[in-house]
């Protein structure tokens, strides 16, 4: 073998075919990979907000942390959705299109509170659904299904659909204030709404003292179903009250 031939396999020594293979097999790790990012996508943008969400919360999501996340600009998620409020639609819309749709029964006061404690349980397992519903008007268009249900089933228990607006707006605020109270309740100590009432003077307020073991129950915010129940019934029974004709003086 000539000096010349030598030198020149030496000089092609990890530069041939199988040199990313030998070191690759000599370091343990393979060579690093040139090339572009995945390709930027509307489904990619979604993705990347849902997990920001899940994970921190609506409030944590901005158009900054979602490119962040992607290993992008900003100014490239503009070109996907138009702004917060739209990929928080996009999200809602995301998730109430993957839930499966409940079982219901075929009477229409069970078939409402049957839809109605669905509706809370979803949104229970997600609190940061709950928080961009109470600040804000945004609603996902594949929900239009169960408003749909929701308002039928109140028609079928015999309100006119102007009454079941009503109804329907009263029980959703409830819905909302039982979310709300439920989320991030304080771990170590008694409730100050607990211990406040509990620990009234008799003296000075024998109403709210007298309520004592009502506000120690262990069950006491944990009554969704009944108060569900009880609330649904009060507005129907309301509903047919106010239609029923009055009796006119004298009569």
């Amino acid at each position: 073998m000539s000096e010349h031939s030598t030198a020149g396999e030496r000089r092609g020594a990890g530069t041939g075919p199988g040199a990313d293979g030998a070191r690759e097999a000599a370091t343990g790790r393979g060579t690093a990979r040139r090339g572009r990012p995945p390709r930027l996508s509307r489904d990619r943008v979604i993705e990347a907000a849902l997990d920001i969400v899940t994970r921190e919360g609506s409030r944590a999501l901005t158009m900054r942390r979602v490119a962040e996340a992607l290993g992008s600009a900003p100014m490239s998620i503009y070109r996907h959705v138009r702004d917060k409020d739209e990929l928080l639609v996009l999200l809602l819309d995301r998730i109430v299109t993957d839930l499966p749709r409940p079982a219901l029964p075929d009477e229409p006061r069970a078939r409402l509170v049957a839809l109605l404690a669905w509706q809370r349980d979803e949104l229970a397992a997600r609190p940061w659904i709950v928080d961009v519903l109470g600040r804000g008007d945004l609603m996902a268009p594949s929900v239009l299904w169960l408003l749909e249900e929701i308002y039928a089933s109140w028609a079928a228990c015999g309100l006119m659909l102007a009454e079941a607006a009503v109804a329907n707006r009263i029980v959703w605020n409830f819905l909302l204030g039982d979310l709300t109270q439920h989320a991030d309740r304080p771990g170590g100590r008694s409730p100050y709404q607990v211990s406040v009432p509990a620990e009234a003077d008799p003296a000075q307020y024998p109403t709210v003292a007298a309520l004592r073991p009502y506000w120690l129950s262990a069950d006491r915010r944990d009554r969704f179903a009944d108060d569900l129940a009880t609330l649904v019934t009060s507005l129907i029974t309301a509903a047919a009250a106010g239609r029923r004709p009055q009796p006119r003086a004298g009569d």
